[in-house]
């Protein structure tokens, strides 16, 4: 995994939530809880595996959900001004998750014939 904990501690703006706070940060698991344009969004990650779940809230009420086992990479986008996670499925499948300036969740794959 090529985000760091510090990366997602200033993407996010929150210290993460720890399974096991004893454990090193890249053996543990990382729940990191936002507020963002009225919209509830947690994002947990098992940075040794490395698992990704993202579930997105509106008042309560479910908007987003996505779980993957084992995911390619996971990054945080280096651009000024922008608070964005990237996670890597396959060499043609991506998952945008953006905090700021703007709440965005983007998708994109890619088909070989």
């Amino acid at each position: 995994m090529t985000a760091t904990e510090l990366e997602l501690l200033a993407c996010f703006g929150v210290e993460p939530e720890r399974g096991d706070p004893t454990e090193l940060w890249c053996h543990d698991d990382a729940l990191y809880q936002v507020e963002v344009d009225g919209l509830s969004v947690s994002f947990a990650v098992a940075p040794i595996y490395p698992d990704v779940r993202i579930i997105v809230k509106l008042g309560g009420r479910l908007v987003f959900e996505f779980n993957s086992m084992g995911v390619a990479d996971v990054r945080v986008i280096d651009i000024p001004g922008v608070d964005a996670v990237e996670i890597i499925l396959t060499a043609q499948s991506t998952l945008r998750l953006q905090l700021r300036p703007a709440f965005e969740i983007t998708q994109q794959f890619a088909t070989h014939n």
